[in-house]
């Protein structure tokens, strides 16, 4: 695998020419799960403050923006990984944010599944890990969203399999990758969040960098993998 650097600057290089696009991606995206994010404080800080918000109302909301996070919000940044995979490998044939809905109408039920088995391994690690074994398996899970995509005939179960076998010795480096980027997410805040726009994609993009390698490295034949997963 490449060095974190590598990884960077591969992501600036498939963003040039591409920065406001994927930027518009982004924000497109933030402006729907801020919606839900509203409604959750919203209703928090009414509570508090006494504005006839019932605890029964207060508890419908959290349930239905988990809904909402498990329905759409979830599927939809799988979408705008595999928008900008399609980037990464000079495939893709309309905007972004376009890419973006495409990928989450024609994959929507599995993505919906995959969040659904994903969400309920992490939650169950929690509390008996305290929390370490959550923050594992979600690296071990990062790399179902390009697996959904570029496998059609896997199940959102044998993805989660299949993420947990290429990922094993792996982890680190993705989560070394991620850290990597720290001071750009410090420039970001201090942008009064305005920078994630430009900060999400590259750092999505060097991830689809990183999956491509994996899978190079980890599915030298990737039928027979594949295959391997779906007989287990």
């Amino acid at each position: 695998m490449k060095s974190c650097s590598d990884y960077r600057a591969q992501a600036r290089e498939t963003l040039d020419g591409h920065w406001n696009e994927t930027a518009l991606m982004a924000l497109v995206f933030m402006a729907i799960m801020s919606l839900f994010i509203g409604i959750s404080v919203y209703t928090a800080v009414a509570a508090e403050f006494g504005m006839m918000m019932s605890p029964q109302v207060t508890m419908m909301t959290d349930a239905f923006n988990t809904v909402a996070s498990l329905l759409l919000t979830g599927p939809l940044e799988f979408a705008m990984l595999a928008a900008l995979l399609l980037l990464k490998r000079n495939k893709l044939e309309e905007s972004p944010t376009g890419a973006m809905f495409t990928c989450f109408t024609g994959n929507y039920g599995r993505y919906v599944v995959a969040m659904v088995l994903e969400t309920i391994v992490l939650v169950l690690l929690l509390f008996p890990t305290l929390g370490i074994g959550t923050i594992i398996f979600s690296y071990a899970y990062r790399m179902v969203p390009y697996l959904l995509h570029d496998y059609p005939e896997l199940s959102p179960r044998e993805a989660l399999k299949l993420s947990r076998e290429m990922m094993r010795g792996y982890k680190w480096d993705l989560f070394v990758l991620d850290f990597s980027f720290i001071g750009w997410l410090f420039l970001a805040i201090l942008s009064m969040g305005i920078g994630m726009f430009w900060l999400m994609p590259y750092m999505y993009t060097a991830g689809a960098h990183f999956y491509d390698d994996l899978k190079d490295e980890r599915l030298e034949d990737s039928e027979e993998e594949v295959q391997e997963v779906q007989s287990l």
